[in-house]
């Protein structure tokens, strides 16, 4: 864990991970409620609506293209997978935002969809932007330690999300999460600069 936390792009990669698993898990665990909301429909339908929704399009984001975009840009480019996660990134910005405000079943679906995509997009990449920063003999640590912050923060977010709920802010929670992505943006891109496309 010294050897870990000695590394500074290792907190860069840590806080861009945990930031982003916010809405990551905020979707999980409240998209059907605002679906619902939203779109004053019932949770039966609200629920595998939500799911389904999500589902399908972070499949499209994470296999489909963010995948094959960042083992084809590294190629060209050492820093291809970090800028393919912060395209993906970038997307769940806007998503948010809809999400939040939005009242329409297009702006509501629609804005799930460019979040699972984004998010797809960054979730593939995780991993290998940590092999380009972390040996191999740390790595299953370094990820151990990655998902429990996530988890952490995951847990933080469906708790602050409960009570924007109960005070009638359940939107604008939503919204603000692209605040906290956005930083989390803006760090990534500016400190993650691999140079080499696999730590040895």
């Amino acid at each position: 864990l010294s050897m870990i936390f000695s590394m500074t792009a290792f907190w860069v990669i840590l806080f861009y991970f945990a930031a982003p698993s916010l809405p990551g898990w905020a979707t999980k665990n409240w998209l059907p409620t605002l679906f619902a909301d939203s779109l004053n429909i019932p949770m039966s339908e609200a629920g595998p609506l939500s799911t389904i929704t999500i589902a399908a399009s972070s499949f499209l984001g994470a296999v489909l293209i963010g995948g094959p975009l960042s083992d084809s840009w590294v190629q060209k480019n050492l820093r291809g997978r970090v800028y393919t996660g912060a395209i993906g990134l970038a997307l769940t910005i806007p998503s948010l935002i809809l999400l939040g405000f939005g009242t329409t079943f297009t702006t509501v679906v629609g804005s799930a969809v460019l979040f699972g995509i984004g998010y797809g997009m960054f979730d593939a990449n995780n991993m290998p932007i940590l092999c380009q920063f972390v040996p191999p003999n740390l790595r299953a640590t370094a990820y151990g330690f990655m998902n429990m912050v996530g988890v952490f923060a995951g847990a933080a977010v469906t708790q602050v999300l409960g009570k924007f709920k109960d005070e009638g802010n359940f939107g604008f929670g939503f919204a603000a999460l692209a605040v906290i992505v956005a930083l989390a943006l803006i760090v990534q891109i500016t400190t993650l600069k691999p140079k080499v496309q696999n730590m040895e």
